[in-house]
C-alpha cells in the first residue's frame, strides 16, 4: 500500500517539478525574508524552491522558513534541501516541505522517504548511482555538481543508457549558461541560488 502511494506521490511531484522548470535555492536568514522571496519568485513565474538545511545552528531557521512559505505562499512547491540523512528529511517534512532533495545518494534517506510516501530527489553523479536510484523506482534525480561533472556533455551522454531518467540540474549554473541545460532532453528543471537574486 505504501509503495503504491509512494509511486503515485512521486510521479505527481515529478510532473509538477518538471512543469515548474526552475527551482530557486533560498539563502534567507529569517522566515519573513523567505516569504518575501517566495512571493517575488512566484511573481516572476518560478513556482519551486529549495530551503536548505546547512549547519545545525540554522536548522530551526529552515524549519520556520518552510512553515512560513507553506502558509503564506501556497502555490510555491517547497523542497527540504541538503537532506543528507533521514533525521533532516523527517524535520523538513514535519515543517511542511512538499518533497526532500539531497546532494548525494544516501540509501537510508531514500528508504525513509519511500516507506513514508514522501517524494525524494537524491543527488547522483555517476551511472552506478543512477542505477541504484532506478532500483527504488526513482526516475527524476538531482544531478550535482553539474558543471564539475561535465555539464551538458555528461547529461547528453547519460541520455543513451538512461532514456527515461530526468534530472534537476544544480551546481555551477547561472543566468548565462542555464539555457543550454534547459535545452537538454533529460533535464526536468534547473536549480540554483542565482534564481533568488
Amino acid at each position: 500500500m505504501h509503495l503504491k502511494k509512494n509511486v503515485k506521490n512521486q510521479c505527481e511531484m515529478d510532473k509538477r517539478i518538471s512543469e515548474a522548470g526552475f527551482m530557486a535555492v533560498s539563502h534567507c536568514k529569517t522566515e519573513n525574508e523567505c516569504v518575501l522571496l517566495a512571493k517575488r519568485l512566484v511573481s516572476k513565474g518560478i513556482f519551486s524552491m529549495e530551503i536548505p538545511y546547512r549547519g545545525e545552528e540554522n536548522f530551526n531557521v529552515a524549519d520556520k522558513c518552510i512553515r512560513a512559505v507553506r502558509e503564506s505562499v501556497p502555490e510555491m512547491l517547497i523542497g527540504g534541501a541538503t537532506a543528507i540523512n533521514p533525521a533532516i528529511a523527517r524535520r523538513a517534512v514535519r515543517s511542511g516541505a512538499h518533497f526532500v532533495i539531497s546532494p548525494g545518494f544516501n540509501i537510508k534517506t531514500v528508504q525513509y522517504c519511500i516507506h513514508r510516501a514522501i517524494p525524494i530527489y537524491p543527488g547522483v553523479a555517476t551511472p552506478s548511482e543512477i542505477e541504484n536510484a532506478l532500483l527504488f523506482g526513482l526516475t527524476t534525480l538531482k544531478f550535482f555538481p553539474a558543471h564539475c561533472l561535465g555539464g551538458v556533455k555528461t547529461l547528453s551522454s547519460l541520455l543513451g543508457p538512461f532514456p527515461n531518467v530526468r534530472f534537476i540540474v544544480s551546481g555551477g549554473l547561472n543566468a548565462e549558461n542555464y539555457q543550454e541545460y534547459k535545452n537538454c532532453k533529460n533535464v526536468a528543471a534547473v536549480s540554483g541560488s542565482w534564481l533568488s537574486e
